[in-house]
């Protein structure tokens, strides 16, 4: 770009532009050159009118459009979340990519560049005017090779199959049969699963083996995303334990809702490890583990800022309140600071049987480092109806997940 000539605005932009660059970069988002170039010649700003420069290329998701109560339907995600799923995506020149969840434009034009060139992209919006947006964003920007659709993103698009990529950018409860059919032969698809009904998701780039079995051996990504709506809709579920806390769980455990409502009216019981963690250890995938490892049911506990400065409940601020509960009695990770920037691990518990639930999770605790703290789960999707359910699965209508670490 000549930036004697380019309007101020411009030359703003292609400032900001390169600073989030180099910051991805530097924190590792950004690993191959092909991510780098898409990143560099995409302007954001086509994709967000009316969003002030500073917020269109700072590293946070912006939310673009809302239901009636508040809740975000659509957004555009952390240029940080953007860059890790392309990366985990790895589309080449020339591959036919399938886009769930268009939104802004945003990431289908980023697509583009990287299936430059004879490459396309299908992207599928469940709104109109969402869809009308992408549209529009993109005809402005020039990316004449993308296909934006209206419509439900479980059902993909079979007349543009098959697909060498896709790529899911909402939160799926599952793998739809569609996406199964349209995917090509050693194919890729990134997708943010919710592995639990508590909402505990994470994004995995799933290599297609056989047409019945998908397999992510990568570490996968800690995200969160806006549910997908239409077909493919699934609501959380949770127990209301105080004002502002919450237990979000699974129903299929069958949780005694009216008891554990009451857990918090009992004193908090602590039970600590001597297992030392720093903010810097890769240990982001304790949660997942534990989810598969535990005997007891496992749940998230949610507290807002109220219940965390009256330490009613105080979960370690990383993965999202991972607890385990029984009966009325529930227990939590927590952290103690030790200092030099290193926390103890722990477990905190309310309920009549707190001391033995706490037992419970720290002898898992200890279990996990003994083990050498497992990070790197294995993860493999099996087309429903291929094999026979096993326990410790993951069953869903369409798809069965066995993880392992």
């Amino acid at each position: 770009m000549n930036t004697s000539q380019a309007t101020p605005d411009a030359v703003d932009a292609a400032v900001l532009r390169e600073q989030l660059v180099s910051t991805l970069k530097q924190r590792g988002h950004i690993r191959s050159a092909g991510v780098e170039q898409a990143f560099r010649t995409v302007s954001r700003e086509q994709f967000l009118p009316g969003v002030d420069l500073e917020t269109v290329y700072a590293r946070r998701q912006i939310v673009t459009k809302r239901d009636p109560h508040g809740a975000a339907l659509s957004s555009a995600s952390s240029p940080s979340l953007v860059a890790d799923m392309l990366e985990q995506l790895d589309p080449q020149p020339g591959d036919h990519v399938l886009e769930i969840g268009a939104a802004t434009g945003i990431n289908a034009a980023l697509l583009a560049e990287l299936t430059s060139p004879g490459g396309t992209v299908t992207t599928i919006e469940l709104d109109q005017d969402l869809a009308d947006g992408a549209r529009a964003h993109l005809d402005r920007a020039g990316y004449d090779t993308v296909e934006v659709i209206c419509g439900d993103g479980a059902f993909g698009n079979p007349e543009s199959a098959p697909y060498d990529r896709a790529i899911i950018t909402a939160g799926a409860w599952d793998i739809s049969a569609a996406w199964w059919n349209q995917l090509a032969d050693r194919s890729r698809i990134v997708v943010p699963l919710r592995v639990h009904e508590s909402g505990l998701t994470r994004c995995f780039a799933f290599n297609r083996t056989d047409p019945t079995t998908l397999v992510s051996t990568t570490t996968p990504l800690v995200c969160g995303f806006v549910p997908m709506r239409g077909t493919a809709e699934h609501t959380d579920q949770h127990v209301r334990l105080a004002t502002d806390v919450v237990l979000k769980l699974d129903a299929a455990d069958q949780p005694d809702r009216t008891a554990l409502a009451r857990a918090l009216h009992h004193p908090r019981y602590e039970r600590w490890t001597g297992i030392q963690v720093t903010d810097d250890d890769p240990i982001g995938h304790l949660d997942l583990w534990l989810l598969m490892n535990a005997s007891k049911p496992f749940g998230r506990l949610r507290a807002g800022d109220t219940a965390r400065t009256s330490a009613l409940v105080t979960p370690a601020y990383r993965w999202a309140g991972a607890a385990i509960y029984h009966g009325s009695t529930i227990a939590y990770l927590a952290f103690q600071v030790t200092g030099d920037g290193q926390h103890e691990l722990g477990a905190i518990a309310n309920g009549p049987d707190a001391d033995k639930l706490a037992a419970e999770l720290t002898d898992l605790l200890d279990q996990w480092d003994e083990a050498g703290r497992p990070n790197k789960p294995t993860v493999t999707a099996h087309r429903a109806g291929t094999r026979p359910v096993q326990t410790g699965d993951i069953n869903r209508p369409d798809t069965v997940l066995t993880i392992s670490f």
